[in-house]
């Protein structure tokens, strides 16, 4: 017969209760990291989704409308800038053109 502790439960079974409770564990600890790894996952595909759905038309008006409305109100041609508005590597290369001639 095995030998038993204060609380009277034979010893082989607590042994194979914490065998369980250790696989239990495990198998929960791998499930935390796969929904970590899914929810990091699903945050950067959200902002690369919101990034899409706001900047591309912001992209596409800027480049469409600014010839536009130049033709519209009758003023002198303006070149479409940039990306969200920024020079683009023509006006840079411009701009720097314009300050080295003033040196």
């Amino acid at each position: 017969m095995e030998t038993q502790g204060q609380s009277g439960v034979p010893y082989g079974h607590l042994e194979e209760l914490l065998k369980k409770n250790l696989e239990v564990a495990e198998a929960n600890h791998k499930i935390l990291r796969r929904m970590e790894r899914n929810a990091l996952i699903g945050f950067v595909a959200k902002i690369v989704i919101w990034l899409l759905v706001l900047g591309v038309p912001i992209f596409f008006l800027s480049s469409y409308l600014a010839p536009l409305l130049s033709a519209v109100s009758g003023g002198a041609p303006v070149e479409p800038a940039g990306i969200f508005g920024l020079p683009s590597a023509e006006q840079l290369r411009q701009i720097f053109e314009a300050y080295r001639a003033q040196k």
